[in-house]
């Protein structure tokens, strides 16, 4: 990143840390002693971002104990090379550098050059953050300290060698990410973008600055704004109409804009982020303006698909790697962090370049025993070598440029966030651009899709449909035509004409919902849609459950009063005060639905996710009828309905030792346990299914087909045994040998109770 500091990519314990350390150190000291000609040493002073035990005081960067094993592994090996520094052995020394807190850098350097004798410092690996380096590079570059330094800092600034004439950067300047970023632009020939920075770490507001400066001519900045964990302005940038986004976040502030942009649907297709700092993957939870957000790395990894991520790192070199450590020897040390394996590259590139000076220096009649600080003919000498360093290191070539003193052969490489595939490069110092040319990068189109009932399960449910409302059209024909005979009267037809209307309505209202959730209407008539469904299903399973909680409530009066009374005057219960309590139960949802219509109106609003379509990702818009207080309509409905429901059970359960065959008493109660059933199973099914967000088809086919079976129950259980004898005598059912067996009364699971029957006849005819 911009601040030239490590990414941590890996993690170990500090105590197997501490370990490797102690083994690292101890190993190079055992392979000095092993080479007997090496004997002077020569000091390297590390300056890294250490922890500070003074917390207010903490730099911004604190890993330079997971990547110092980088340092004492090189310096170990070239000790135990014979071909390297022959008759001197290297030994380092470690400080902080402070990195934002520079001075303590400052500190530790006049320390180790003034106060520690004996200590023959002759070059610097350092330091790791771009500030420090500033400072300790222009004090080193002073004739009289003279000291070289190979620092880890990234900032554009560092290549004047008139300020810092003997520093070399080991890793790219943050002008490489700008450079390659700005190749992109023009490449996608992108006019507009937003910029996210974080105006408290300072690092990455100069990056900002520079990519400011260096866009000017290629594309305007529309939105820019400072970020930090309280402040994410992701709400303005949507209005701003801008869908190329530069990031120069990181760490938890890079996490939390990132979780808020997958709730808010700012991903591609819709937008393009660029981001110059890979994101830690792990989950996060913060509180933002009211509200809780929390995303899993799973989450943030899907939903930030094709986000691209600029990587900038040296290339390999044509020759063989210069160390002969091998690569899980130093995986074993550096776990998986980038800067460890660049620090075992930057004391390579000192030992080499004082390596090659040696015969140099003889020849001036000097020798690297004599190479303290503030000899300048030395440093000239050494600083000849170091620009003609070029050899394989652990994280790629190394060769500075002369007159910058950074690392040439860079390159930067664009990959994709969710899996970290290469979509294209970057070189420097040509400027060349190279882009898969299969990368669909973002436009001013793009698609979206509504999320509609698939077609064949549409279809299912309207045959289903038109095959009940079939046979509830010719039953009621036939209960109409058929009504003077004796089981049609004695059905109680009058109460099961308000089962008939209640079966249209469902059957109405399932046809509304199947429109509203298959065809793309305009959105006038899907708020009309939406406010017509309550209607038809709490008015229309009102009258459903209202017939058969008024058969049972005859049946258990009935019931009862036999026990006390034999007297059939005070048995029978008229058609007349049960419709009368149908027509209330009705009247009561007919108010609960105006209420809701007129009070809080559902309105036909659509819900975006983001989601693969072949090769392609395309927001697809998910509609739903919604309300301010949707949840207390629905919550009011259920409770009425499960009233209805609750209370016809009970009512069956006290009245199930009645069978009477003329009153339909075992279907009846069996009516009641079955719609129960249906009603309590479908309605949580569907409501689960539509809470979790499952695809469009799974709750519209669990509510419609819970709808169908409680019409078809009625069709079974009420409409058609009142009929089943009338068919039993039709000349051709009687003559069709197949029909012979054709279901009537006594052979349905109706026990009659020829005690009573009298009674029940007094009540129905």
């Amino acid at each position: 990143m911009a601040n030239g500091c490590s990414v941590r990519v890996g993690a170990t314990s500090s105590a197997r840390q501490a370990i490797l350390l102690l083994l690292l150190i101890f190993a190079g000291r055992d392979g000095v002693s092993a080479q007997s000609g090496k004997n002077h040493t020569l000091y390297l002073l590390s300056l890294l971002a250490y922890p500070n035990n003074n917390t207010s005081l903490e730099p911004s960067i604190s890993d330079g104990y997971d990547i110092i094993p980088g340092a004492h592994l090189a310096v170990s090996d070239i000790n135990n090379r014979s071909d390297v520094l022959t008759d001197y052995r290297l030994e380092l020394l470690t400080a902080a550098d402070g990195c934002n807190v520079d001075w303590i850098a400052v500190v530790n350097l006049i320390d180790y050059l003034y106060y520690k004798e004996g200590k023959q410092i002759v070059g610097i690996v350092g330091p790791e953050c771009s500030d420090s380096t500033k400072v300790v590079a222009s004090i080193t570059g002073r004739p009289e300290i003279a000291l070289l330094n190979v620092h880890l800092g990234s900032a554009p600034e560092l290549a004047d060698r008139t300020l810092y004439p003997f520093s070399y950067g080991i890793r790219p300047p943050t002008s490489t990410d700008v450079d390659a970023v700005i190749a992109l632009f023009k490449y996608n020939k992108w006019t507009h973008a937003a910029v996210l920075y974080n105006s408290e770490m300072l690092v990455d507001y100069n990056s900002f600055l520079l990519f400011q400066e260096k866009i000017k001519g290629t594309a305007n900045l529309t939105y820019t704004s400072s970020v930090s964990t309280t402040q994410l302005p992701l709400e303005q940038l949507r209005r701003s109409y801008v869908r190329v986004i530069v990031s120069f976040l990181r760490d938890e502030t890079l996490k939390r804009v990132l979780c808020l942009a997958y709730f808010k649907i700012m991903t591609y297709p819709r937008y393009q982020w660029i981001l110059f700092e890979p994101y830690d993957n792990s989950n996060v939870s913060f509180w933002y303006e009211g509200n809780q957000y929390e995303c899993s790395g799973e989450q943030m990894i899907k939903t930030l698909s094709q986000s691209i991520i600029i990587n900038v790192k040296t290339t390999d070199g044509d020759t063989s790697p210069i160390s002969h450590i091998d690569a899980e020897t130093i995986d074993d040390a550096c776990h998986g962090y980038p800067d460890c394996y660049v620090l075992f590259d930057a004391v390579w590139a000192i030992a080499l370049a004082l390596n090659n000076s040696i015969e140099l220096l003889r020849a001036s009649g000097l020798s690297l025993s004599n190479y303290v600080y503030g000899k300048l003919d030395y440093t000239q000498i050494v600083k000849e070598q170091m620009n003609i360093v070029s050899f394989n290191g652990q994280w790629g070539a190394v060769q500075f440029h002369s007159s910058t003193g950074f690392i040439l052969n860079i390159t930067s490489t664009f990959y994709y966030s969710d899996n970290y595939s290469e979509i294209g490069t970057f070189s420097f110092p040509n400027g060349v651009l190279d882009i898969d040319s299969g990368i669909d990068f973002v436009s001013t189109n793009f698609d979206e899709k509504l999320t509609l009932v698939s077609t064949p399960l549409a279809v299912v449910i309207i045959i289903v449909e038109v095959v009940a409302a079939v046979l509830v059209i010719l039953v009621h024909i036939l209960n109409s035509v058929y009504s003077h005979r004796k089981t049609i009267k004695l059905s109680s037809r009058r109460l099961n004409h308000f089962a008939y209307i209640g079966c249209y309505i469902i059957l109405i209202g399932t046809l509304l919902y199947t429109i509203m959730e298959t065809f793309n209407i305009n959105q006038k008539t899907k708020d009309v849609l939406c406010n017509a469904f309550p209607w038809t299903l709490i008015i229309g399973l009102t009258l459903v459950f209202g017939t058969v909680l008024t058969k049972a409530w005859r049946l258990y009066h009935i019931f009862k009063s036999a026990q006390k009374n034999k007297k059939s005057s005070k048995l029978a219960i008229g058609d007349r005060s049960l419709i009368t309590m149908i027509v209330i139960l009705v009247s009561l949802s007919a108010v609960l639905c105006l209420a809701w219509t007129l009070y809080d109106p559902l309105v036909r609003k659509s819900s975006t996710t983001l989601a693969p379509e072949g090769d392609d990702l395309i927001i697809f818009l998910k509609e739903s009828c919604s309300c301010t207080y949707e949840v207390a309509w629905v919550v009011v409905g259920m409770v009425y309905e499960g009233i209805l429901i609750i209370s016809t059970v009970i009512l069956a359960f006290l009245s199930r030792n009645i069978s009477i065959k003329e009153l339909q008493s075992t279907s009846t109660i069996l009516m009641a346990y079955l719609l129960t059933l249906t009603t309590i199973v479908g309605g949580t099914i569907y409501y689960i299914t539509k809470t979790i967000g499952a695809e469009t088809d799974v709750p519209y086919a669990i509510l419609c087909f819970s709808l169908m079976i409680i019409v078809y129950l009625c069709i079974m259980l009420l409409f058609l045994p009142p009929v089943l004898p009338v068919m039993k005598e039709w000349p051709f059912v009687k003559k069709w040998p197949g029909l012979k067996g054709l279901p009537v009364i006594k052979n349905l699971p109706f026990i009659g109770i020829h005690s009573i029957e009298e009674e029940a006849d007094n009540c129905c005819s």
